[in-house]
């Protein structure tokens, strides 16, 4: 990790710093070393103090797209953050069942991060599985998305407005309007997730 922050211009991690810390314990740790408060962490990922105190402490993880933000605002990438990053290869296709599955912590969250097929693409993809009950923080970040939901029933809020989708539905916002999802059926929601959000570095 450390020569991937270098190679993006952030501080190396403190000494002693243990490979397998907990998500909260590696974003503790990282604030500190670069001496951040919870407050300005959250003003910059847009973000509540609770919340990214919440995370800190175990209680909640963020989505990727919040982990974003926050590996953002400690001057590093979401690399550091996941429970192991997608490997940098460039691919035209991938195959089912061949992909790499990660989360950041929360096993019943699982994210299969789709390659981009050749380097400085704009689109960047992943397929998000989330468990029945989950919902997200309302989130803001930098782009635009389009979410295709491939199954399950999920209830989406896009800037004040809600949407009820199933499987063959589709969203497609300007990601800085405040939104979030939530599963609201009794099965795994599977959504394929396409932004010009790059959430992880060449």
């Amino acid at each position: 990790m450390s020569e991937l922050n270098a190679e993006h211009g952030a501080k190396a991690e403190p000494a002693g710093f243990a490979v397998d810390m907990t998500l909260g314990e590696r974003l503790r740790s990282r604030r500190k070393a670069i001496g951040k408060t919870l407050q300005q962490v959250a003003t910059e990922s847009s973000l509540t103090v609770g919340f990214i105190s919440q995370i800190e402490r175990g209680i909640s993880t963020p989505s990727l797209a919040s982990l974003y933000n926050v590996a953002q605002a400690l001057e590093t990438t979401v690399d550091h953050f996941v429970s192991k990053a997608p490997a940098r290869n460039h691919s035209v296709v991938s195959h089912s069942g061949q992909r790499q599955t990660y989360n950041m912590g929360d096993a019943a969250r699982s994210y299969e991060f789709l390659e981009r097929g050749f380097p400085d693409a704009k689109l960047n993809a992943c397929l998000s599985h989330l468990p029945p009950g989950h919902i997200t923080e309302i989130m803001s970040h930098e782009g635009e998305e389009f979410v295709y939901l491939v199954s399950g029933t999920m209830r989406y809020e896009v800037d004040g407005e809600t949407y009820l989708c199933g499987p063959g539905d589709t969203l497609h916002f300007d990601s800085h309007k405040p939104h979030r999802g939530e599963n609201i059926g009794t099965e795994t929601a599977v959504e394929l997730w396409v932004g010009t959000m790059r959430l992880f570095p060449e």
